[in-house]
């Protein structure tokens, strides 16, 4: 069974993904260029962080990430086996060079900068890993093009990560973690003004110009279908407009396609987001790791990117990503039916199909319940799980198979049936698909101004299906009788819920809103009686 799932996993990969991985194992890149003739490009204006970072750096050796405080006093702390490895990647990007406030503590971070240079050794630990590799070597340039000196051993040691990360390209993961290597490269390209960079600069303008066009769809979503790692991409097309801007190498790429792609990510991520200003949970997304939309917004406005997204309020249905969004007076609601992500790389893929999230007056009330960490463990296996979002889960199997932390065996490819509209609002719609195990899976939802209607429909042959509804944890929740459900926020604006055709359970659980923090919340847990289920929700 296990064979049969890695078969099932690898059988999608693309054969350059394959190839670099044997590559790397077998071939460890690396330079033997020990001293760079360092010269750096002259630009006129320096780099404007229109989107701060938050603060990560609370003393100069004490930082916080994903919730979490620990300090860095020895060389081996940057690879502290007692720190989770997505936390000491977190200490290896730098990212509070570019925070808010960061003028405050210019000299910690030069401090810093010296301490990597000195503990980190080439080619050694977590350092000089591609990814980490690349978003540390972005900020470090940003830092510098805003007036602060990298002394001569710095601006070797950020010359020597660029050459090393043109030889650790990441082929063999692609994605975001491939654009994220270009940006680096572009950057560190457009930077120098070596015989090196110019090498630099033709590989990251080469991925990127590849990359652009598969990554962002025509609606405007990224392939992945997360709207976390959608947010993190279009800071990255902003930042890649911004340095050829300053540089004023904007020839270099089709700056009109760049900001037609930019206008449409703003766009998808609008109808992602919800009232609250944060993103929606579908496959791995949290908040505190990227961009809100309204500071995306505004860095676009910064640079003349756009003007403004015109359809703030339409209904739309993301018809190449897969995802329906509609907004009432009192709600917005968004669907998914979409794939876990580009077939080759769906790593941050949950088994969410035909899943939903909502809000109420402005505020969170139906929830899918988010990621709090990467890893291997049960908690990162039952976030990506089935269970875990608000879909129908038939014989406690997943929608799709996830497995691990990152990988996806057999998956379901979910369709809209039908879709109707009536003067720029959907109406209604039902999307479906066939479950692992054979069976025909449609949910059907219906909008009117105060209230929604869902229809499960299950046909085939399955012992037993169970339709989950996790809600926020500030939602308060009492059963009044088995088919109604009565919701209120603190601030007594009610929601009424009527179920049929189950037994209907309120369960305790977990919401994970960020990373490295879970609150309690409440579930409703609704075993059909049969092979449907009705529910209805009704706003006071």
């Amino acid at each position: 069974m296990k064979l049969l799932k890695l078969i099932n996993t690898v059988k999608y990969l693309k054969f350059i993904q394959l190839y670099y991985r044997l590559h790397y194992i077998l071939l460890k890149p690396t330079t033997n260029k020990a001293n760079f003739n360092i010269k750096l490009k002259h630009i006129d204006m320096n780099w404007i962080n229109v989107v701060d970072k938050p603060i990560s750096m609370i003393s100069p050796n004490t930082f916080i990430f994903l919730n979490h405080i620990a300090q860095v006093n020895t060389a081996e702390d940057w690879n502290s086996l007692k720190q989770e490895k997505l936390w000491l990647y977190n200490l290896h990007y730098f990212d509070d060079l570019n925070a808010e406030n960061n003028k405050a503590r210019v000299d910690w971070h030069s401090d810093l900068i010296n301490k990597w240079v000195n503990e980190n050794p080439y080619a050694l630990g977590n350092a000089w890993e591609p990814y980490p590799n690349s978003l540390r070597i972005v900020n470090w340039i940003k830092w510098s093009l805003q007036g602060n000196t990298l002394n001569e051993v710095q601006l070797q040691s950020l010359a020597l990560q660029a050459e090393h990360l043109s030889k650790t390209v990441e082929w063999h993961i692609l994605a975001n973690h491939l654009f994220a290597n270009a940006k680096a490269l572009i950057f560190a390209g457009l930077f120098f003004e070596t015989l090196e960079s110019k090498k630099w600069l033709d590989l990251g303008l080469k991925i990127y110009k590849k990359e652009i066009d598969e990554q962002v769809l025509s609606d405007g979503g990224n392939y992945e279908l997360t709207p976390m790692y959608h947010s993190i991409f279009l800071e990255d097309l902003l930042d890649i407009y911004q340095i050829l801007y300053i540089y004023k190498d904007l020839d270099l790429i089709d700056s009109s396609k760049l900001k037609i792609k930019i206008n449409k990510m703003l766009n998808w991520l609008e109808k992602m987001t919800h009232p609250d200003a944060e993103v929606s949970f579908f496959n791995d997304a949290a908040i505190g790791i990227a961009p809100k939309y309204d500071d995306l917004l505004d860095y676009a406005q910064a640079f003349n990117v756009c003007d403004g997204v015109s359809n703030k309020s339409k209904d739309e249905y993301l018809n190449q990503t897969g995802y329906v969004s509609v907004q009432r007076s009192d709600y917005k609601i968004i669907c998914d039916v979409a794939n876990l992500g580009p077939d080759y790389q769906p790593g941050h893929g949950h088994a969410d199909t035909l899943s939903f999230e909502m809000s109420c007056f402005g505020k969170r009330f139906i929830v899918n319940s988010g990621t709090s960490k990467y890893g291997i463990d049960d908690e990162r296996l039952y976030q990506r799980s089935s269970e875990a979002h608000n879909v129908v889960v038939i014989d406690n199997q997943n929608s799709s198979e996830v497995w691990s932390g990152f990988r996806v065996a057999r998956r379901v490819n979910p369709k809209i049936n039908f879709l109707n509209e009536k003067e720029k609002q959907i109406i209604d719609f039902k999307a479906s698909y066939k479950s692992l195990n054979g069976v025909d899976v449609s949910r059907y939802f219906k909008f009117e101004n105060q209230k929604i209607y869902i229809k499960d429909l299950l046909v085939g042959k399955f012992n037993q299906a169970i339709s989950y509804i996790h809600f926020h944890p500030d939602v308060n929740i009492a059963i009044s009788n088995e088919k109604e459900i009565e919701c209120w926020f603190a601030e007594n604006q009610k929601i009424s819920i009527y179920i049929e055709n189950c037994q209907v359970n309120l369960i305790d659980t977990f919401y994970y809103p960020e990373f490295g923090k879970k609150v309690a919340n409440k579930t409703l847990k609704c075993i059909l009686d049969d092979k449907f289920c009705n529910v209805e929700i009704l706003i006071n």
